[in-house]
């Protein structure tokens, strides 16, 4: 049996205590969290403005800046990165800000963590399926002390199984595979032995039009594999912590972070919209990822700003 057909596994209901929930398995699915007017809204301003432009994106599964890539079906190859902050896109923009900062969903936030408030700090958009790698969100984004950061994955229609459906490895909020000066590559490689040894652990949840999957900054998750290239994953994901606490990661804390406003809401973009100077920035970025000295560098640095706070 593969590793997609173990994992395929429905949520039809919120527990009793979302936040024991949460916290003892690293995630809670809210079901039908989201309206299906306010999906509508922005898939049909995504359908007008987004999937037709030459514009460049920045993408969150190959770090670069980049137009869109279609397959044989229509559906866009590559994620968008910080789609809350397409100032060019006015119309779209505001869309996914009020998606993100809908009632229902701050409300669940509350419920999930106890904190009033919560800024945004990333969000992404997948059309197509991405295949993201198994991994920990606190490696690049988190909260400082760590793992009160979560992510939120939101369904805007129903997942088909064949797709490659968003899954999770409950309980594994609990599990360390990083060490100092370990290079990205090989704690990814990690990560993808962790979850070749225990694919027993995976669930991914048959979640529809609406549904809202929460889960912690230390619980491991991916995309399976899609069996079917006709189906899209038509999805949002974001990244929330609670308004009182600082931004970092697992090395470093980032107290400097600028914020805008949405109402009474805050949110953070790292990746600006294209222009020859972030694309620059982006490259130099990844050749510093990629390089193990440099890496290590920069870790002694990050390190000295985490005792310093």
């Amino acid at each position: 049996m593969t590793l997609a057909a173990r994992a395929i596994a429905p949520e039809g209901f919120i527990p009793q205590d979302p936040q024991a929930y949460y916290e003892e398995q690293g995630y809670v699915v809210f079901p039908g969290l989201i309206p299906e007017a306010v999906i509508d809204r922005m898939m049909s301003l995504y359908r007008r403005d987004i999937l037709p432009t030459k514009a460049k994106f920045y993408r969150q599964n190959t770090n670069v800046y980049d137009t869109n890539r279609l397959t044989e079906h229509g559906h866009v190859v590559q994620s968008f990165l910080d789609v809350h902050h397409y100032k060019r896109f006015p119309e779209f923009r505001q869309a996914a800000l009020d998606l993100y900062f809908s009632p229902k969903l701050l409300q669940a936030l509350t419920q999930v963590t106890g904190h009033p408030s919560h800024n945004l700090m990333q969000s992404m958009l997948f059309d197509a399926n991405a295949a993201t790698p198994p991994h920990q969100d606190w490696w690049y984004l988190d909260t400082v002390p760590n793992g009160q950061l979560l992510g939120a994955w939101i369904a805007l229609e129903d997942i088909h199984e064949d797709a490659g459906r968003f899954y999770v490895m409950p309980g594994t909020q609990h599990v360390r595979l990083d060490e100092p000066n370990l290079p990205h590559s090989e704690w990814l490689a990690r990560m993808r032995e962790f979850l070749e040894r225990n694919p027993h652990r995976v669930k991914a949840p048959a979640l529809r039009k609406g549904d809202v999957l929460f889960w912690n900054s230390r619980t491991i998750h991916g995309a399976l594999e899609t069996q079917d290239r006709s189906h899209s994953r038509k999805s949002l994901t974001a990244h929330f912590m609670p308004s009182t606490l600082t931004f970092g990661n697992l090395f470093t804390s980032k107290p400097w972070v600028q914020y805008e406003e949405h109402g009474p809401h805050r949110y953070f973009a790292n990746q600006p919209e294209h222009s020859f100077k972030a694309e620059m920035v982006s490259r130099l970025k990844v050749a510093v990822y990629d390089s193990p000295r440099l890496m290590k560098l920069v870790r002694k640095v990050q390190r000295r700003s985490v005792a310093d706070t």
